[in-house]
């Protein structure tokens, strides 16, 4: 059936077509129709969730209800894809999330005109686009062709990332829609919603040419059809270009080229026809433009289901999530004042339900009771526990833990004093009105609760920043005296009132500084549970939440002395393995005998300590005070909740230990900054003085990228950006580019403090060390000493001369030798290192080959590894070229390099598999869209 060119001429008459076909269905299979049709009600035990009519009756807009409902009874129904998957990367087979499966199932069954809050805990989803392709393409089983139609709200310009990392079974595809062919004229029984553009789309999948041995599949995202419209609406524009886009070019058969390309994808891909539609609205949408984005979406054909992301991977970058969220439902309340789509709010944090029930609350008294989509009685809340981090699915087979066996779980709170003391603060903070005092104390207040988590003591923690070669700016952040000297101008002011109360605390801080000397209270108890837990046979598992919190614990231990009759760390180091939350490194289970402790929690280790049997049957958290508060708050919830009854052991036990707490008399909502461990962040504070040093460069570029962040780079420097349609490389669709070659829109690449971290510590373990300048500094000593090493084992001459000749010789005689070497001078040159080792570290140059070509053959030539050439070239010889960068770009920048230029495949042979995927996995989460180049002198944003 060909699509009319004209559809406005031709839409009633297609609409007619269909409807008489759906009648001629309807005879055949009347009983399962009404199923379909029914309103509200539930599915039979183990069915599918049904569809809710399209007709709804008009029912007023209900008002919201201050009243806070138990959680919805009943179990919704799992639905699958019912096809086999495949990560696109190698292939390798995967598995829909049962949890995924559970919230796809509840998406079919959602209510008109109602609004409900799904908590998935202790995981998350990173993206709610597995969500309504799983919801959609379980249709397909059932005989509807078209499936439904989402909206997801509030989205990044990646939403669709995850579902072009996921293939499916082709062949299978195309068997599925044989049976469901509709032959001109007639009617298939066995389709109950019929889409004849399906037809040659998914038969067509039969004629791809593969070459022998290769599969070829389509990914999720090239099969469905979506839409993105970002902060201003233009429109929902046609994604005919998304469609197929790997494939459509190999077909082997040439009218199903044309039929594709000229009937069914124009068809399927527009926005108002197009069946399966997920569409996706930016989440800085003002609410003239959302109002615009859902009005045309109503006249194109309204959704069956909103999908509303409050998860934190939504929140992460929109710190106005909450005022965002509750202005958009008010905008979907006025878009449909009958007949309205289902809202399902996903969350991931108990509390969240909370807050936008009582901002609502807040909006609806200030509107003068205007009316929100809560429902008459609020919002139902239900449960799914989630055991995923990521997108949602599983390598195939991989067992997904939702109910874990009981554990004894032995919480330990290490800041008693510290937490008083912290009170004190923020009691003077709330006491003054001046905001400069308000936010010195905050930062006091924040400082303290850093220190007292902190798994070392302030002696290492300082020589550990003198040792990096931190700058002084940056090390002044996390001493105590300079915060110190702030507060005693605040004393001399002669407008503060409370001096007495803070002459108080600044002598309690001195004295607490002074005794984290030599530890803090937290190191000193993980000091006693590592002692106590490493006799005989047994050994111990530290579980941190940042990489930097395990480098100084590690440094702390391997010079602690408080063990009995003066015993060091070195005779317990052998029985203790630190790791970090989240990373591949830290699967635990492994080693007989392992008392695993966790020191504070974050999103990754709370999923280990609730759904992990790997844990020790007597497992330790250490907690301070203000994450145990949180902690409480949240297990409270949970444990009321029917569909988490299987974490009941573990949540009772821990629930036991918790005293209740006092609610912050400061804020008015819990935070994630009351839940994760507080952590120094060294890497923000480089950032952002390199930031400093990039300002002041009049030829920077400014990167205007989607989160509001804008970065400056020099139009010569390399970046790097994302491009799924390169996801198959090596570098996971990462590739290089230079900055005068970045255009708007494109997906830039922006390395994160804890990628940082992962990728610090993953290189070191592959034997690849960069680090700050004292470190960088070794390693450039480290190449003068390995060219000295490589030419007294490769070169027979004498004199720098004869041997630079030589070496030439050589170079070019190799059989693929690059174009273009210097003459000897110039490689003499590189052989010349031995008078630069003593000279200021400043003023050295690295004595290397300009191009990467030439350095690579010279590096074979004098005996270089291959990861010696690449760790040189990436970590030592680039970042000496031109002017030096401040310390904290250039790490990142060399990290970056080390992880997606394709040559370091050398680098990626000597790291675990799943470390590389994990580390990729990450890149992917700091990826931002660029909104447009600045250029210097120009106040105009250019593309």
């Amino acid at each position: 059936m060909s699509y009319p060119l004209n559809r406005m001429q031709n839409q009633v008459a297609l609409e007619k077509e269909r409807l008489m076909q759906t009648q001629a269905v309807l005879l055949k299979k009347k009983e399962n129709i009404a199923r379909l049709l029914r309103i509200g009600a539930k599915p039979s035990s183990g069915a599918p969730g049904e569809l809710p009519a399209k007709a709804r009756a008009e029912k007023p807009s209900p008002g919201l209800s201050a009243v806070l409902p138990q959680e919805s009874p009943g179990e919704p129904a799992r639905v699958g894809v019912g096809f086999d998957l495949y990560r696109d990367i190698d292939n390798a087979p995967i598995t829909v999330s049962k949890t995924v499966e559970q919230l796809a199932g509840h998406l079919l069954q959602i209510p008109a005109d109602k609004v409900e809050v799904a908590l998935l805990w202790p995981g998350t989803l990173r993206s709610l686009a597995c969500l309504h392709a799983v919801s959609t393409i379980s249709r397909w089983h059932k005989g509807d062709k078209r499936g439904i139609r989402t909206l997801i709200y509030p989205a990044r310009a990646n939403v669709f990332q995850d579902l072009n990392h996921a293939q499916i079974d082709r062949l299978a595809l195309a068997k599925l829609y044989a049976e469901l062919y509709e032959p001109p004229r007639e009617v298939n029984p066995k389709v109950l919603v019929p889409c004849r553009e399906k037809d040659t789309f998914f038969t067509s999948l039969r004629s791809v040419r593969c070459g022998a041995g290769i599969a070829l599949q389509p990914t999720i995202g090239e099969i469905l059809p979506h839409y993105y419209s970002d902060q201003e609406f233009k429109g929902w524009a046609s994604c005919a270009g998304d469609l197929l886009k790997n494939l459509k070019t190999r077909l082997g058969d040439l009218h199903h080229t044309r039929a594709l390309n000229m009937d069914a994808i124009p068809a399927l891909s527009a926005p108002d026809y197009a069946p399966d539609a997920l569409f996706a609205l930016g989440w800085r949408s003002g609410a003239e433009d959302l109002e615009k984005a859902l009005r045309s979406l109503k006249k194109l054909g309204s959704p069956h289901a909103i999908l509303v992301d409050v998860t934190r991977a939504a929140r992460k970058n929109n710190p106005k999530w909450l005022r965002s969220t509750v202005r958009f439902l008010q905008v979907v309340a006025d878009v449909w004042p009958k007949q309205r789509p289902g809202i399902c709010i996903v969350a991931d944090e108990p509390h969240l339900r909370n807050q936008l029930v009582q901002e609502m609350a807040r909006l609806g008294a200030k509107n003068g009771g205007a009316t929100l989509p809560a429902g008459s009685t609020g919002m139902a809340l239900h449960g799914f526990p989630c055991a995923t981090t990521k997108d949602g699915f599983l390598p195939a087979g991989a067992a997904e833990a939702l109910t874990p066996q009981a554990r004894d779980i032995q919480v330990a709170f290490t800041d008693t004093e510290a937490a008083k003391l912290i009170g004190q603060v923020d009691r003077l903070k709330k006491a003054t009105s001046n905001p400069g005092s308000q936010e010195l104390l905050g930062k006091v207040s924040r400082y303290l609760s850093q220190l007292s988590a902190l798994p070392s003591s302030t002696r290492v923690l300082s020589e550990w920043l003198n040792q990096t070669g931190m700058p002084m700016a940056v090390r002044e952040q996390y001493a105590w005296p300079s915060y110190r000297s702030k507060l005693r101008v605040l004393l001399q002011d002669p407008g503060y009132a409370d001096k007495t109360r803070l002459e108080g605390v600044i002598k309690k801080c001195d004295a607490m500084w002074l005794a984290y000397e030599k530890g803090t209270p937290f190191a000193r108890q993980l000091a006693n549970l590592l002692d106590k837990h490493t006799g005989g046979t047994e050994r111990c598992c530290v579980v941190f939440t940042r990489p930097t919190a395990k480098r100084l614990a590690e440094r702390y231990f391997e010079t602690y002395d408080g063990y009995p009759q003066g015993a060091g760390f070195e005779v317990l180091k052998d029985r203790v393995r630190m790791v970090v939350s989240g990373s591949p490194s830290a699967e635990l289970g492994l080693r007989e005998n392992e008392t695993v402790v966790f020191a504070g929690l974050d999103e990754n280790s709370l999923r280990s300590l609730m759904l992990e049997d790997g844990i020790s049957a007597r497992t330790h958290l250490l907690l301070t005070t203000r994450n145990a508060a949180y902690l409480k708050a949240t297990l409270a919830v949970i444990d009321a909740m029917p569909a988490f009854k299987d974490l009941g052991p573990r949540v009772t036990g821990l629930l036991k230990q918790l005293p209740e707490f006092p609610e912050p008399s400061d804020r008015q909502f819990l935070a994630r900054e009351d839940f994760v461990l507080p952590a120094f962040s060294f890497e923000q504070a480089l950032a952002t003085q390199s930031q400093d040093e990039e300002s002041k460069d009049p030829d920077a570029w400014e990167l205007v990228l989607e989160n509001g962040r804008s970065v400056r780079r020099s139009p010569g420097a390399k970046v790097y950006i994302f491009d799924p349609l390169y996801g198959y490389t090596q570098t996971r669709g990462f590739r290089g580019v230079g900055v005068q070659d970045l255009q708007a829109g494109q997906r830039l690449f922006v390395m994160s403090g804890e990628l940082r971290e992962a990728t610090e510590a993953a290189l070191r373990d592959a034997g690849v060390d960069v680090s700050h300048d004292k470190q960088f500094e070794a390693s450039l000593h480290h190449y003068h000493n390995r060219v000295l090493r490589g030419i007294a084992e490769t070169l027979k001459k004498a004199t720098l001369l004869e041997q630079a000749r030589e070496l030439r010789e050589r170079l070019i005689a190799a059989p693929d030798a690059p174009q273009g070497f210097p003459a000897e001078g110039s490689i003499r040159h590189w052989l010349d290192v031995a008078g630069h080792m003593s000279a200021n570290f400043q003023e050295q140059t690295s004595q290397a080959p300009r191009q990467a070509a030439h350095f690579s053959a010279f590096a074979k030539v004098i005996g270089f590894s291959a990861l010696e050439t690449v760790y040189f070239w990436k970590a030592v010889i680039q970042p000496l070229r031109g002017a030096r960068r401040a310390d904290g770009r250039r790490v990142s920048d060399a990290y970056s390099d080390m992880l997606m230029e394709p040559e370091s495949v050398v680098v990626h042979k000597k790291m675990k598999p799943e470390v590389v995927s994990y580390l990729f996995s990450r890149a992917e989460e700091n990826v931002y869209s660029i909104e447009a180049i600045k250029k210097p002198h120009s106040r105009e944003l250019n593309a």
